[in-house]
Protein backbone atom coordinates (compact mmCIF):
# COMPACT_ATOMS: atom_id res chain seq x y z
CA UNK A 1 0.00 0.00 0.00
CA UNK A 2 1.35 3.15 -1.06
CA UNK A 3 1.82 6.26 1.09
CA UNK A 4 -1.21 8.54 -0.73
CA UNK A 5 -3.07 5.51 -0.51
CA UNK A 6 -2.55 5.47 3.73
CA UNK A 7 -3.73 9.02 3.24
CA UNK A 8 -6.91 8.60 1.85
CA UNK A 9 -7.65 5.58 3.88
CA UNK A 10 -7.17 8.08 7.37
CA UNK A 11 -9.23 10.73 5.77
CA UNK A 12 -12.05 8.00 5.00
CA UNK A 13 -11.80 6.98 8.75
CA UNK A 14 -11.60 10.40 10.23
CA UNK A 15 -14.87 11.38 8.37
CA UNK A 16 -16.90 7.89 9.65
CA UNK A 17 -15.52 9.17 13.28
CA UNK A 18 -16.74 12.62 13.10
CA UNK A 19 -20.41 11.68 11.33
CA UNK A 20 -20.68 9.44 14.60
CA UNK A 21 -19.48 11.83 17.23
CA UNK A 22 -22.18 14.23 15.31
CA UNK A 23 -25.05 11.26 15.09
CA UNK A 24 -24.15 10.51 19.03
CA UNK A 25 -24.49 14.44 20.44
CA UNK A 26 -28.07 15.29 18.73
CA UNK A 27 -28.89 12.14 20.12
CA UNK A 28 -27.73 12.71 23.33
CA UNK A 29 -29.53 16.11 23.94
CA UNK A 30 -31.77 16.64 26.85
CA UNK A 31 -35.37 17.25 25.28
CA UNK A 32 -37.87 19.61 27.61
CA UNK A 33 -41.98 19.00 27.89
CA UNK A 34 -42.31 21.37 25.20
CA UNK A 35 -40.26 19.52 22.58
CA UNK A 36 -37.63 22.27 22.99
CA UNK A 37 -33.71 20.92 23.69
CA UNK A 38 -32.02 22.26 26.74
CA UNK A 39 -29.59 22.99 24.83
CA UNK A 40 -31.29 25.44 22.25
CA UNK A 41 -29.10 27.79 20.96
CA UNK A 42 -31.52 30.61 20.72
CA UNK A 43 -31.77 30.70 24.35
CA UNK A 44 -30.22 33.78 26.06
CA UNK A 45 -29.26 31.47 28.64
CA UNK A 46 -27.84 28.79 26.80
CA UNK A 47 -24.29 28.58 26.69
CA UNK A 48 -22.64 29.39 23.36
CA UNK A 49 -20.72 26.47 22.20
CA UNK A 50 -17.55 27.66 20.80
CA UNK A 51 -16.37 23.93 19.16
CA UNK A 52 -18.90 22.84 16.67
CA UNK A 53 -19.96 19.28 17.59
CA UNK A 54 -18.57 17.91 13.81
CA UNK A 55 -15.28 19.54 14.46
CA UNK A 56 -12.15 17.63 14.47
CA UNK A 57 -11.35 19.12 18.06
CA UNK A 58 -13.85 16.60 19.00
CA UNK A 59 -11.83 13.77 18.75
CA UNK A 60 -7.92 15.40 20.24
CA UNK A 61 -6.21 12.20 20.53
CA UNK A 62 -6.94 10.84 17.47
CA UNK A 63 -6.63 14.66 15.42
CA UNK A 64 -2.80 14.24 17.15
CA UNK A 65 -2.49 11.01 16.23
CA UNK A 66 -2.95 12.34 12.68
CA UNK A 67 -0.38 15.17 13.02
CA UNK A 68 1.87 13.03 14.49
CA UNK A 69 1.98 10.56 11.98
CA UNK A 70 1.72 13.27 8.48
CA UNK A 71 4.90 15.49 10.05
CA UNK A 72 6.92 11.30 10.34
CA UNK A 73 5.44 10.77 7.21
CA UNK A 74 6.91 13.96 5.99
CA UNK A 75 9.87 13.76 7.45
CA UNK A 76 10.90 10.28 5.96
CA UNK A 77 10.03 11.10 2.64
CA UNK A 78 12.26 14.05 2.75
CA UNK A 79 15.06 11.51 4.12
CA UNK A 80 14.44 9.13 0.88
CA UNK A 81 14.58 11.96 -1.55
CA UNK A 82 18.58 10.55 -1.38
CA UNK A 83 18.02 7.33 -0.88
CA UNK A 84 18.09 4.65 -4.00
CA UNK A 85 15.12 3.85 -5.86
CA UNK A 86 15.07 0.23 -4.36
CA UNK A 87 14.18 0.97 -0.66
CA UNK A 88 11.45 -0.03 1.55
CA UNK A 89 10.70 1.57 5.05
CA UNK A 90 7.71 0.61 7.29
CA UNK A 91 7.17 1.52 10.79
CA UNK A 92 4.48 0.39 13.20
CA UNK A 93 2.82 1.67 16.50
CA UNK A 94 1.93 -1.44 18.05
CA UNK A 95 0.68 -3.05 14.81
CA UNK A 96 -0.97 0.14 13.35
CA UNK A 97 1.27 1.46 10.69
CA UNK A 98 2.28 5.15 10.51
CA UNK A 99 4.64 4.70 7.51
CA UNK A 100 4.62 2.15 4.39
CA UNK A 101 6.95 2.72 1.70
CA UNK A 102 7.52 0.03 -0.76
CA UNK A 103 6.47 -2.40 1.92
CA UNK A 104 6.35 -5.08 -0.47
CA UNK A 105 9.13 -4.62 -2.37
CA UNK A 106 11.54 -8.11 -2.14
CA UNK A 107 15.12 -6.62 -1.40
CA UNK A 108 18.46 -8.24 -0.48
CA UNK A 109 18.07 -8.05 3.06
CA UNK A 110 21.68 -8.44 4.21
CA UNK A 111 22.21 -9.22 7.92
CA UNK A 112 18.48 -8.79 8.45
CA UNK A 113 18.03 -12.02 6.94
CA UNK A 114 19.15 -13.38 10.60
CA UNK A 115 16.02 -12.27 12.07
CA UNK A 116 14.21 -15.50 10.15
CA UNK A 117 16.88 -17.31 11.07
CA UNK A 118 16.99 -16.68 14.83
CA UNK A 119 13.06 -17.00 14.86
CA UNK A 120 13.11 -20.51 12.92
CA UNK A 121 15.97 -21.74 15.66
CA UNK A 122 13.82 -20.49 19.08
CA UNK A 123 10.50 -22.12 17.66
CA UNK A 124 11.87 -25.16 16.06
CA UNK A 125 14.95 -26.30 18.07
CA UNK A 126 13.98 -24.53 21.52
CA UNK A 127 15.77 -21.56 23.20
CA UNK A 128 17.04 -23.78 26.22
CA UNK A 129 18.52 -26.80 24.04
CA UNK A 130 22.20 -27.15 23.83
CA UNK A 131 25.01 -28.64 21.06
CA UNK A 132 27.19 -31.31 22.87
CA UNK A 133 30.99 -32.07 21.64
CA UNK A 134 31.39 -35.62 22.91
CA UNK A 135 34.83 -37.07 23.34
CA UNK A 136 35.13 -40.91 22.13
CA UNK A 137 36.85 -44.37 22.94
CA UNK A 138 36.31 -47.79 21.09
CA UNK A 139 37.26 -49.38 24.24
CA UNK A 140 36.97 -48.51 27.82
CA UNK A 141 40.42 -46.85 29.30
CA UNK A 142 42.57 -49.10 31.75
CA UNK A 143 42.72 -48.57 35.06
CA UNK A 144 46.00 -47.24 34.75
CA UNK A 145 43.83 -44.63 32.65
CA UNK A 146 45.75 -45.90 29.18
CA UNK A 147 43.16 -45.54 25.94
CA UNK A 148 44.40 -48.03 23.94
CA UNK A 149 43.75 -46.67 20.61
CA UNK A 150 41.61 -43.84 19.23
CA UNK A 151 40.20 -40.97 21.14
CA UNK A 152 37.18 -39.74 18.80
CA UNK A 153 36.38 -35.84 18.94
CA UNK A 154 33.17 -35.61 17.87
CA UNK A 155 31.37 -32.55 16.64
CA UNK A 156 28.37 -30.99 17.36
CA UNK A 157 27.29 -27.83 15.47
CA UNK A 158 28.69 -25.37 18.36
CA UNK A 159 29.93 -23.12 16.24
CA UNK A 160 32.07 -20.87 19.47
CA UNK A 161 34.13 -23.37 20.10
CA UNK A 162 37.53 -21.09 21.04
CA UNK A 163 40.88 -21.32 22.56
CA UNK A 164 42.52 -18.33 24.49
CA UNK A 165 44.41 -17.26 21.30
CA UNK A 166 41.98 -16.78 19.71
CA UNK A 167 39.24 -15.27 22.22
CA UNK A 168 41.72 -12.40 22.55
CA UNK A 169 41.38 -11.45 18.99
CA UNK A 170 37.91 -10.51 19.02
CA UNK A 171 36.94 -7.50 18.78
CA UNK A 172 35.06 -7.83 22.28
CA UNK A 173 36.98 -10.28 24.34
CA UNK A 174 33.70 -11.09 26.62
CA UNK A 175 31.18 -12.13 23.40
CA UNK A 176 30.35 -15.44 24.40
CA UNK A 177 32.01 -18.28 23.64
CA UNK A 178 32.52 -22.12 24.14
CA UNK A 179 36.27 -22.45 26.37
CA UNK A 180 37.43 -25.34 24.36
CA UNK A 181 40.23 -26.00 26.87
CA UNK A 182 37.20 -27.40 28.96
CA UNK A 183 36.91 -30.19 27.06
CA UNK A 184 40.79 -31.41 27.60
CA UNK A 185 40.45 -30.49 31.33
CA UNK A 186 37.09 -32.96 31.58
CA UNK A 187 38.88 -36.22 29.70
CA UNK A 188 41.99 -35.54 32.11
CA UNK A 189 39.24 -35.26 35.13
CA UNK A 190 38.06 -38.64 33.28
CA UNK A 191 41.17 -40.42 34.84
CA UNK A 192 42.67 -40.12 31.34
CA UNK A 193 46.59 -40.14 31.64
CA UNK A 194 47.47 -41.71 28.15
CA UNK A 195 46.30 -42.17 24.22
CA UNK A 196 48.10 -44.76 22.60
CA UNK A 197 46.34 -43.69 19.30
CA UNK A 198 45.55 -41.08 17.29
CA UNK A 199 43.11 -38.52 18.00
CA UNK A 200 40.58 -38.66 15.22
CA UNK A 201 37.90 -35.44 14.33
CA UNK A 202 34.58 -36.64 13.07
CA UNK A 203 32.38 -33.66 11.70
CA UNK A 204 29.90 -36.28 9.86
CA UNK A 205 26.98 -34.36 12.23
CA UNK A 206 26.74 -32.23 9.15
CA UNK A 207 27.55 -32.81 5.29
CA UNK A 208 30.85 -31.74 3.57
CA UNK A 209 30.27 -28.54 1.82
CA UNK A 210 32.37 -25.64 4.08
CA UNK A 211 30.81 -22.87 2.21
CA UNK A 212 27.58 -22.37 0.30
CA UNK A 213 28.23 -22.48 -3.48
CA UNK A 214 26.79 -18.92 -4.69
CA UNK A 215 29.23 -17.29 -2.05
CA UNK A 216 31.80 -15.33 -3.43
CA UNK A 217 35.43 -16.79 -2.32
CA UNK A 218 35.90 -13.55 -0.50
CA UNK A 219 33.64 -14.23 1.84
CA UNK A 220 35.97 -16.87 3.75
CA UNK A 221 39.40 -15.43 2.47
CA UNK A 222 38.29 -11.89 3.70
CA UNK A 223 37.22 -13.88 7.20
CA UNK A 224 33.63 -12.87 7.42
CA UNK A 225 32.47 -16.59 7.72
CA UNK A 226 34.41 -19.66 8.96
CA UNK A 227 34.63 -22.68 6.87
CA UNK A 228 31.71 -24.47 7.66
CA UNK A 229 31.89 -27.62 9.95
CA UNK A 230 30.45 -29.70 12.74
CA UNK A 231 33.05 -29.58 14.38
CA UNK A 232 34.34 -26.06 14.64
CA UNK A 233 37.33 -24.97 16.58
CA UNK A 234 38.76 -21.28 15.80
CA UNK A 235 36.27 -20.79 13.38
CA UNK A 236 38.27 -23.82 11.11
CA UNK A 237 41.42 -21.44 10.87
CA UNK A 238 45.23 -22.71 11.39
CA UNK A 239 48.06 -21.31 13.40
CA UNK A 240 46.43 -22.17 16.90
CA UNK A 241 47.54 -25.32 17.17
CA UNK A 242 50.99 -25.81 19.02
CA UNK A 243 50.00 -23.19 21.47
CA UNK A 244 46.37 -22.93 21.65
CA UNK A 245 46.69 -20.08 24.32
CA UNK A 246 48.85 -17.77 22.20
CA UNK A 247 47.20 -15.43 18.83
CA UNK A 248 48.52 -16.88 15.89
CA UNK A 249 50.45 -14.62 13.68
CA UNK A 250 49.73 -16.04 10.55
CA UNK A 251 45.83 -17.07 10.44
CA UNK A 252 44.29 -19.00 7.23
CA UNK A 253 41.71 -21.19 6.96
CA UNK A 254 42.27 -25.05 6.50
CA UNK A 255 40.43 -28.65 7.47
CA UNK A 256 38.02 -27.82 10.46
CA UNK A 257 38.25 -31.27 12.02
CA UNK A 258 41.75 -31.16 11.69
CA UNK A 259 42.18 -28.65 13.35
CA UNK A 260 39.98 -29.29 15.91
CA UNK A 261 42.06 -32.33 16.82
CA UNK A 262 45.30 -30.54 16.85
CA UNK A 263 44.66 -27.92 19.59
CA UNK A 264 42.68 -30.79 21.28
CA UNK A 265 46.44 -32.52 21.13
CA UNK A 266 48.08 -29.44 22.75
CA UNK A 267 45.87 -28.97 25.47
CA UNK A 268 46.24 -32.61 26.50
CA UNK A 269 49.78 -32.60 26.35
CA UNK A 270 49.81 -29.07 28.67
CA UNK A 271 47.53 -30.89 31.38
CA UNK A 272 50.54 -34.23 31.11
CA UNK A 273 48.27 -36.56 28.82
CA UNK A 274 50.15 -37.96 26.91
CA UNK A 275 49.26 -38.11 23.04
CA UNK A 276 51.34 -40.65 20.93
CA UNK A 277 49.43 -40.53 17.81
CA UNK A 278 49.04 -37.75 15.96
CA UNK A 279 45.77 -35.23 14.78
CA UNK A 280 43.83 -36.82 12.07
CA UNK A 281 39.82 -36.68 10.39
CA UNK A 282 37.55 -39.63 10.21
CA UNK A 283 34.44 -40.97 12.06
CA UNK A 284 33.33 -42.30 15.38
CA UNK A 285 32.56 -46.32 15.10
CA UNK A 286 29.24 -46.31 16.81
CA UNK A 287 29.75 -48.31 19.60
CA UNK A 288 32.50 -45.69 20.74
CA UNK A 289 31.65 -45.45 24.25
CA UNK A 290 31.59 -41.71 25.94
CA UNK A 291 34.69 -40.30 27.77
CA UNK A 292 33.54 -36.82 28.18
CA UNK A 293 31.63 -33.66 26.74
CA UNK A 294 31.58 -30.08 26.36
CA UNK A 295 27.74 -28.77 26.09
CA UNK A 296 27.45 -25.22 23.82
CA UNK A 297 25.58 -22.34 25.51
CA UNK A 298 21.58 -22.51 25.35
CA UNK A 299 20.32 -22.14 21.61
CA UNK A 300 18.46 -18.94 22.89
CA UNK A 301 22.30 -17.21 23.92
CA UNK A 302 23.99 -18.49 20.73
CA UNK A 303 20.93 -16.69 18.91
CA UNK A 304 21.38 -13.68 21.24
CA UNK A 305 25.32 -13.52 20.04
CA UNK A 306 24.03 -14.28 16.54
CA UNK A 307 22.17 -11.02 16.29
CA UNK A 308 24.16 -9.05 18.81
CA UNK A 309 27.34 -9.58 16.58
CA UNK A 310 25.98 -10.46 13.19
CA UNK A 311 28.14 -13.85 13.44
CA UNK A 312 27.57 -15.67 10.03
CA UNK A 313 29.63 -18.49 10.94
CA UNK A 314 26.90 -19.07 13.57
CA UNK A 315 24.19 -18.44 11.82
CA UNK A 316 24.90 -21.04 9.29
CA UNK A 317 25.84 -23.95 11.40
CA UNK A 318 22.28 -22.92 12.95
CA UNK A 319 20.70 -23.60 9.81
CA UNK A 320 22.13 -26.91 9.26
CA UNK A 321 21.51 -28.09 12.42
CA UNK A 322 17.52 -27.28 11.72
CA UNK A 323 17.97 -29.22 8.49
CA UNK A 324 19.51 -32.32 10.50
CA UNK A 325 16.71 -32.12 13.37
CA UNK A 326 13.81 -31.42 11.09
CA UNK A 327 14.51 -33.39 7.81
CA UNK A 328 17.41 -35.27 8.98
CA UNK A 329 20.11 -33.49 6.48
CA UNK A 330 22.54 -30.93 8.14
CA UNK A 331 22.76 -28.76 5.17
CA UNK A 332 22.20 -25.11 4.03
CA UNK A 333 19.41 -26.40 1.54
CA UNK A 334 17.53 -28.40 3.92
CA UNK A 335 17.79 -25.82 6.73
CA UNK A 336 16.76 -22.90 4.83
CA UNK A 337 13.44 -24.54 3.79
CA UNK A 338 12.88 -25.18 7.27
CA UNK A 339 13.70 -21.31 7.67
CA UNK A 340 11.00 -20.54 4.77
CA UNK A 341 8.29 -23.04 6.21
CA UNK A 342 8.79 -21.85 9.82
CA UNK A 343 7.77 -17.74 8.67
CA UNK A 344 4.91 -19.26 6.47
CA UNK A 345 3.52 -21.33 9.16
CA UNK A 346 3.76 -18.11 11.77
CA UNK A 347 1.34 -16.00 8.74
CA UNK A 348 3.86 -13.55 8.02
CA UNK A 349 3.95 -11.85 4.86
CA UNK A 350 5.61 -13.99 2.07
CA UNK A 351 5.58 -12.22 -0.79
CA UNK A 352 8.62 -12.42 -2.98
CA UNK A 353 10.40 -14.39 -0.07
CA UNK A 354 13.76 -16.01 -1.00
CA UNK A 355 16.20 -17.88 1.46
CA UNK A 356 19.61 -19.07 0.01
CA UNK A 357 21.78 -19.38 3.02
CA UNK A 358 21.11 -18.72 6.95
CA UNK A 359 23.30 -15.39 7.12
CA UNK A 360 22.37 -12.91 4.79
CA UNK A 361 25.70 -13.16 2.97
CA UNK A 362 23.98 -14.58 -0.10
CA UNK A 363 22.70 -11.55 -2.67
CA UNK A 364 19.75 -14.05 -3.47
CA UNK A 365 18.06 -13.98 -0.59
CA UNK A 366 15.18 -11.95 -0.74
CA UNK A 367 12.63 -10.68 1.57
CA UNK A 368 10.29 -7.54 2.47
CA UNK A 369 9.90 -4.49 5.16
CA UNK A 370 6.59 -5.72 5.43
CA UNK A 371 8.04 -9.40 6.44
CA UNK A 372 10.78 -7.76 8.98
CA UNK A 373 7.81 -5.35 10.75
CA UNK A 374 5.37 -7.88 11.05
CA UNK A 375 8.02 -10.75 12.36
CA UNK A 376 9.09 -7.88 15.09
CA UNK A 377 5.57 -7.10 16.22
CA UNK A 378 4.81 -10.85 16.15
CA UNK A 379 7.62 -11.71 18.51
CA UNK A 380 7.60 -8.29 20.80
CA UNK A 381 10.03 -5.73 22.06
CA UNK A 382 10.06 -8.25 25.15
CA UNK A 383 11.11 -11.87 23.69
CA UNK A 384 14.19 -13.74 22.98
CA UNK A 385 14.11 -12.62 19.47
CA UNK A 386 14.43 -8.86 20.93
CA UNK A 387 16.53 -9.17 24.09
CA UNK A 388 19.54 -10.27 21.29
CA UNK A 389 19.11 -7.11 19.50
CA UNK A 390 22.43 -4.96 19.21
CA UNK A 391 21.99 -1.56 21.57
CA UNK A 392 22.82 1.98 19.44
CA UNK A 393 26.08 3.35 21.19
CA UNK A 394 26.93 0.18 23.03
CA UNK A 395 26.69 -2.90 22.29
CA UNK A 396 27.89 -5.60 18.96
CA UNK A 397 27.38 -3.89 15.90
CA UNK A 398 26.07 -0.52 16.92
CA UNK A 399 28.68 0.14 19.76
CA UNK A 400 29.79 2.65 17.69
CA UNK A 401 26.94 3.79 15.72
CA UNK A 402 24.37 6.40 17.69
CA UNK A 403 26.65 7.09 19.98
CA UNK A 404 26.69 10.14 21.72
CA UNK A 405 23.24 11.15 19.76
CA UNK A 406 19.46 10.87 21.10
CA UNK A 407 19.18 7.83 19.64
CA UNK A 408 22.16 6.13 21.76
CA UNK A 409 20.29 3.31 24.01
CA UNK A 410 16.91 3.69 22.22
CA UNK A 411 17.93 1.73 19.29
CA UNK A 412 17.50 -1.79 19.27
CA UNK A 413 18.35 -3.33 15.54
CA UNK A 414 19.59 -5.63 13.69
CA UNK A 415 22.15 -4.15 11.25
CA UNK A 416 22.60 -5.60 7.79
CA UNK A 417 25.49 -4.40 5.44
CA UNK A 418 27.16 -5.79 1.80
CA UNK A 419 28.33 -3.49 -0.94
CA UNK A 420 25.31 -1.23 -2.14
CA UNK A 421 23.06 -2.91 0.64
CA UNK A 422 22.41 -1.24 3.78
CA UNK A 423 19.46 -2.39 6.52
CA UNK A 424 17.98 -1.70 9.63
CA UNK A 425 15.51 -3.46 11.87
CA UNK A 426 14.21 -3.15 14.98
CA UNK A 427 12.60 -1.22 18.26
CA UNK A 428 12.70 2.38 19.09
CA UNK A 429 12.35 4.23 21.81
CA UNK A 430 10.10 7.25 21.10
CA UNK A 431 10.99 10.36 22.92
CA UNK A 432 7.46 10.18 24.81
CA UNK A 433 7.49 6.79 25.53
CA UNK A 434 5.95 5.04 22.58
CA UNK A 435 7.82 2.15 21.11
CA UNK A 436 7.81 1.99 17.57
CA UNK A 437 8.85 -1.21 15.47
CA UNK A 438 10.48 -0.39 12.19
CA UNK A 439 12.53 -1.69 9.18
CA UNK A 440 14.59 -0.05 6.42
CA UNK A 441 16.13 -1.77 3.47
CA UNK A 442 18.07 0.14 0.82
CA UNK A 443 19.49 -1.60 -2.13
CA UNK A 444 22.13 0.64 -4.24
CA UNK A 445 24.54 3.27 -4.10
CA UNK A 446 24.58 6.02 -1.47
CA UNK A 447 27.08 8.28 -0.35
CA UNK A 448 29.50 7.17 2.08
CA UNK A 449 28.95 10.04 4.91
CA UNK A 450 25.00 9.44 4.23
CA UNK A 451 24.00 6.61 6.81
CA UNK A 452 20.62 6.74 5.75
CA UNK A 453 18.98 4.64 7.43
CA UNK A 454 20.94 5.27 10.85
CA UNK A 455 19.52 8.98 10.02
CA UNK A 456 15.71 7.73 9.18
CA UNK A 457 15.77 5.91 12.52
CA UNK A 458 16.77 8.88 14.41
CA UNK A 459 13.70 10.38 13.25
CA UNK A 460 11.32 7.99 14.95
CA UNK A 461 12.81 9.06 18.48
CA UNK A 462 11.12 12.31 17.96
CA UNK A 463 7.70 10.65 17.55
CA UNK A 464 4.86 11.99 17.97
CA UNK A 465 5.75 15.32 16.68
CA UNK A 466 2.34 16.87 17.70
CA UNK A 467 0.63 19.40 19.42
CA UNK A 468 -0.41 18.01 23.25
CA UNK A 469 -3.77 16.29 23.14
CA UNK A 470 -5.09 19.13 25.39
CA UNK A 471 -3.90 22.10 23.00
CA UNK A 472 -5.93 20.44 20.24
CA UNK A 473 -9.19 19.72 22.44
CA UNK A 474 -13.07 21.47 22.48
CA UNK A 475 -12.30 24.95 23.51
CA UNK A 476 -14.57 25.97 26.62
CA UNK A 477 -18.16 27.24 26.00
CA UNK A 478 -18.88 30.50 26.23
Amino acid sequence: MTGSRLNIRMRNRFVRILTAIGALALVALPVEANGQSALDMSSSSAPHLVTPVLSARRVPDFLRTRVADEALNQSITQLLRDAPASTCVVVSDNGRILVRVNGDLPLVPASTNKLLTANAVLDRLGPQSRLATVVRASRPPGPDGVVDGDLFLVGGGDPLLFTEGFRVTLKDRNQPQTDFAQLADRIKAAGITEIRGNIVADDSRYDSLRNVPSWPPSYQKEGAVGALSALEVNRGETGLSADPDKPAKIRRLGDPPTLGAEPLASLLRQRGVKVTGRPVAGTAPEQAIEIARLESLPLKDLVAEMLTWSDNTTAELLTKELGLQAVGEGSTSAGTEVIRANTIAEGLPEHGLSIVDGSGLDRGNRLTCDLLVALLDHEGSDSLLAQGLAVAGRSGTLRTRFRGSPAEGRVRAKTGTLSDVHALAGYVDASDGTQLTFAVILNGQIAADRPIEDEIAQVFIGYPEAPAASALGPKPPT
